[in-house]
């Protein structure tokens, strides 16, 4: 490849290129193919590898007929089409197609708030099997698969679920995924009633409790509003605002669990059974547990019983019924346990419950291991897959590198790729009692020269990124057991030494300065410990959270208590003890002003193989066994996520990298890594605080004319002539031979004989087409010879020939240009006597400051009379020097700069509908108290000036201010500040005086 940018794709928009992909799952580098890799069963591994030395001939498209006809290349192919046709063949319910236009269609929607074409794919995908399939024969022929997939032959009926599985890699967005399902189905459900097809009442399940916490955004925060929202139906931007009150009752509706309170439990009190307690045959003590009915009703209480229930699942991969095997490991044996608790509390609430659709979500939605089916194959539910190579090829994750070799005589890898297997044997072995590692950590030198090289190459980035954060890039240590994570983090982050009576006589500080909890002179306990251990120990009696902990992190904890409020609306902040604290630590790793803002490294026991999602991680080590390419993914992933968003100037993302070693994976891209320097960025939103310096507007796609006369005439004094430029078409050309002396010339005398009338007719011919039809779409005919009329006045006199051009040659302009511009002339005229209206958004009439929230790389300016915090800078004085004036003059009551509102003034020009966006807002009074709102354009039209000035006067403010007192706002102004900056207070207070 030429471009040193990997990243082929735009995050949201379908992938149109490829790496080629050989037989053996490899990828050639070298060559790029046009259009969207399919999906392939045969690549079990999602991990991508480059190309050997010895180039094969094959690769997938060979065998493009043997997979093209697979479950979820049918489904992709007809939901794109779907896709296509806007929705339209077949149509769905009008509420499902209003969420899709407003999610995936909607031209107002900033790139801050576009969705992955992965979440787009995914809730398409589920709206097209629930409403579309079925009016099809090829969706029927899908819907008979799924149905198959889903009731095997030798599976107990009982466990034969409605499932769909989405397959989307870590960082392609599965929460907001899962908000848009939510919203797909509660939305419809309140629009029709008795429609089965939508669900009551929507249940999702998390494999532990850090996940299903992190869920919490899920519920809708009742306490905030505005930008301060903290639930995903508002940071997202997927709830239209006139659908925004109706968010008031999905709680209700909405339960998050993690499915270990499937299992049934101890009965406590009164219900206890009379046996209970006593010796049973089998020598045990007897104890009473709940039946199915009461774990139902301890989990889902407020659900009424035979309602429409939807099951979310995430992390899906962990649901699925094992098939009984005769010799399984011991992990592999609890991991079977594991999910047939899961999938058995499904099927109890499956009897209780209509249960209309389990919707599986996972970046693995594999059978794993141990299992009774194919190790590692595919759940043949998936409807779509949009695996770790598309999201690396579309740049919606970093890019992971490994050691690709080294200066051993490992052969098959080198050693820091699988670091555990050369290790194994001289590490603490689970089981031993912490009490034999007490005093220095004696840590196998491989692990240290491993340490050496990784934390020096963290540091390179430490020392790039850092100062510019403000928040530190993150060290991740993954460990077998709580015994090596003690080891290793009492090496990196210090220990105290005590005596035999348990007294600490000294301190021993971190191998690594930037890793140690200690300074390294004084050796006292640094008030914000870098390194963190987080294991099953460490959360009940590591003493990380202690008096001093809690005295120095007091404004981070009472944060996480108010947003426990919101994501535990049933449960008291009360309940937050030491261990929750430290969870919260880990959740909210590299996040400004949370508890875990400050943390550089994280030692840990297997607790971050998912469900994690700090953006700041750049290393990973693993010290564990990895019995799959599935568990090294699952590890990786925790590096993935990206830190920044922002496009690039081919509106991709930028890459970024994590650097991993120790996850030995057989398949993936080595290489050297190019850091490219963060961005300063700036966050740029609505202060709660200043809610009194509110800016509303109307928000406008068009305008309508209410006609007072009947007759249609211009008024083109103010309009500038038409150029007819002759350098755009030649007026002659000559023709000659390398043979011949003799030339020929080509000329348009056939277009210069024509008619003038024939031009004017043809002219008024497409001014009926564009701008005189009725409400069905028919042309208003009688309108004709005032139409005419006019065409004729503005050919004679408003058209200006340049160069070698003639009249004539208007008819090899666009036709809609012209029009526009004789419109011009008659939106001025109509302005004097006839009514013009707004046509409104149709997801949002009237926007707001509230909703200003967004980062940029721009310079920006601090405010105090606005209600969002900066001003963004274009320039670099001109805004600077506006914003300083408004806030000094007493005239000014609030402004706002245009960025990030999402104002604009619709216009036509050239044929093509546009949008103007003016410079500021600001709420004004006049010397004689008059109160109005006044638009502002500070740094001048950058083109088509004269067309949106004539829109503003002519239209846009005509338009607002005829139907103001509806709004409930003051009247609107605009004006230019056409002389020196430097001048704007005058030219403000002039104008003023003259309203």
């Amino acid at each position: 490849m030429t471009d040193k940018n990997p990243i082929l794709n735009r995050p949201y928009t379908e992938p149109a290129l490829h790496y080629r992909t050989l037989t053996d799952g490899s990828l050639d580098y070298d060559k790029v193919l046009k259009g969207r890799r399919m999906y392939d069963p045969t690549f079990n591994s999602p991990i991508p590898v480059k190309q050997g030395a010895q180039g094969s001939l094959l690769d997938q498209h060979s065998f493009k007929e043997d997979i093209e006809n697979h479950l979820i290349n049918l489904i992709r192919k007809e939901v794109k089409a779907w896709r296509l046709s806007k929705y339209e063949s077949p149509a769905p319910t009008r509420v499902s197609k209003e969420l899709l236009n407003f999610w995936f269609n909607n031209p107002d929607r900033q790139n801050h708030q576009k969705l992955f074409f992965a979440q787009q794919e995914a809730v398409e995908t589920a709206i097209w099997l629930n409403e579309i399939a079925d009016k099809t024969g090829v969706g029927k022929s899908i819907l008979s698969r799924l149905h198959d997939a889903n009731n095997p032959k030798d599976q107990d009926a009982s466990f034969s679920l409605p499932r769909i599985a989405f397959k989307m890699a870590t960082g392609s967005g599965k929460t907001v995924v899962m908000a848009m399902l939510i919203l797909y189905h509660y939305f419809n459900r309140k629009e029709y009633r008795s429609d089965t097809r939508f669900a009551d009442y929507f249940l999702l399940i998390a494999p532990g409790v850090t996940i299903r916490d992190r869920l919490g955004v899920l519920y809708v925060d009742t306490l905030n509003t505005g930008n301060n929202a903290r639930d995903y139906y508002r940071e997202r931007y997927l709830v239209p605002q006139y659908l925004e009150k109706d968010l008031n009752n999905l709680n209700a509706k909405v339960a998050i669990t993690n499915y270990h309170t499937f299992e049934l439990r101890n009965i406590q009190g009164n219900k206890r059974s009379p046996m209970d307690g006593k010796i049973g045959e089998d020598g045990k003590k007897q104890e009473a547990k709940e039946d199915a009915s009461l774990m139902l009703k301890r989990v889902l209480g407020k659900f009424r019983r035979d309602s429409r229930l939807l099951i979310i699942n995430d992390e899906a991969h962990h649901c699925y019924l094992p098939k009984k095997a005769d010799k399984v490991k011991s992990d592999t044996k609890e991991e079977n346990a594991r999910a047939a608790l899961w999938i058995s509390g499904v099927a109890e609430i499956a009897k209780k419950y209509q249960l209309k659709n389990v919707y599986d979500l996972s970046a693995t939605p594999y059978f794993l291991n141990g299992s009774g089916y194919d190790p590692y194959s595919l759940f043949p539910w998936v409807t779509t897959d949009f695996g770790l190579i598309e999201a690396i090829e579309s740049g919606l994750v970093k890019i992971p590198f490994l050691p690709e070799s080294d200066t051993t005589h490992a052969i098959e890898m080198p050693k820091l790729r699988n670091l555990y297997e050369h290790v194994s044997d001289e590490l603490p072995k689970k089981g031993k009692k912490k009490e034999e590692y007490f005093g220095e950590p004696k840590l196998p030198a491989l692990i240290k020269n491993a340490l050496d090289q990784f934390v020096s190459h963290y540091k390179k980035d430490f020392g790039d990124v850092g100062d510019l954060f403000k928040i530190p890039p993150v060290f991740i240590i993954v460990c077998n057991n709580t015994n090596v994570s003690s080891e290793i983090y009492k090496y990196i982050a210090g220990y105290d030494i005590h005596d035999k009576d348990g007294n600490i006589t000294d301190v021993k500080p971190g191998h690594f300065d930037i890793f140690s909890n200690y300074h390294p002179d004084t050796r006292k306990p640094l008030a914000k410990p870098p390194t963190l251990i987080i294991d099953s120990v460490a959360l009940e009696e590591s003493g990380q959270v202690d008096a001093e902990f809690r005295n120095i992190f007091a404004t981070e904890i009472e944060l996480f208590k108010r947003e426990y409020r919101i994501t535990h609306p049933d449960k008291s902040a009360d309940n937050i003890d030491d261990a929750m604290i430290l969870r919260e630590v880990l959740n909210t790793v590299g996040k400004p002003g949370r508890l875990g803002a400050h943390i550089r490294c994280v030692v840990s026991v297997n607790m971050l193989t998912e469900g994690w999602d700090a953006n700041t991680v750049t290393h990973i080590m693993g010290v564990r066994a990895f019995g799959s390419q599935l568990l090294c993914e699952q590890v990786a992933g925790r590096a993935l996520r990206r830190k920044s968003y922002q496009l690039d100037k081919n509106g991709k993302f930028p890459p970024e990298y994590a650097h991993i070693i120790g996850v030995p994976f057989k398949l993936f891209k080595g290489g050297t890594t190019v850091i490219v320097p963060p961005v300063d960025t700036t966050r740029v939103q609505a202060m709660a605080e200043r809610k009194s310096f509110e800016i509303t507007f109307p928000q406008l796609t068009g305008y309508r004319v209410e006609s007072a006369e009947s007759t249609i005439v211009a008024d083109f004094s103010k309009v500038k002539p038409y150029e007819i430029d002759g350098s755009r078409y030649p007026e002659s050309t000559i023709m000659g031979s390398a043979f011949l002396q003799e030339t020929q010339t080509l000329t348009l005398e056939e277009i210069r004989d024509k008619r003038e009338q024939e031009l004017i007719y043809g002219i008024t011919k497409h001014m009926l087409e564009h701008y005189y039809i009725d409400d069905e779409g028919n042309r208003q005919f009688q309108k004709f010879a005032q139409i005419r009329n006019v065409v004729a006045y503005w050919l004679r006199n408003k058209t200006k020939c340049i160069g070698d051009a003639f009249q004539n040659m208007l008819f090899y302009e666009n036709a809609k240009g012209v029009c526009d511009h004789i419109m011009l002339g008659i939106h001025a005229e109509q302005r004097k006597h006839d009514r013009i209206l707004p046509i409104y958004n149709y997801y949002n009439k009237i926007g707001s400051t509230t909703y200003v929230n967004n980062n940029t790389t721009k310079k920006v300016y601090k405010t105090k009379k606005s209600h969002v915090n900066y001003v963004v800078a274009d320039t670099d004085t001109w805004e600077q020097i506006a914003a300083k004036t408004l806030e000094e003059m007493t005239e000014v009551t609030s402004y706002v700069k245009n960025s990030f509102l999402n104002f604009f003034i619709p216009y036509t020009a050239h044929g093509k509908d546009s949008k103007y966006q003016p410079d500021f807002i600001a709420k004004v009074k006049t010397p004689s108290g008059k109160k109005i709102n006044l638009i502002i354009e500070i740094s001048g039209f950058s083109h088509d000036k004269d067309v949106k000035k004539a829109y503003v006067h002519d239209r846009w403010l005509p338009a607002v201010n005829n139907v103001r007192d509806k709004l409930e706002m003051d009247e609107w102004h605009f004006i230019e500040i056409a002389g020196e900056i430097k001048d704007i207070k005058n030219e403000l207070r002039d104008y003023l005086k003259k309203i």
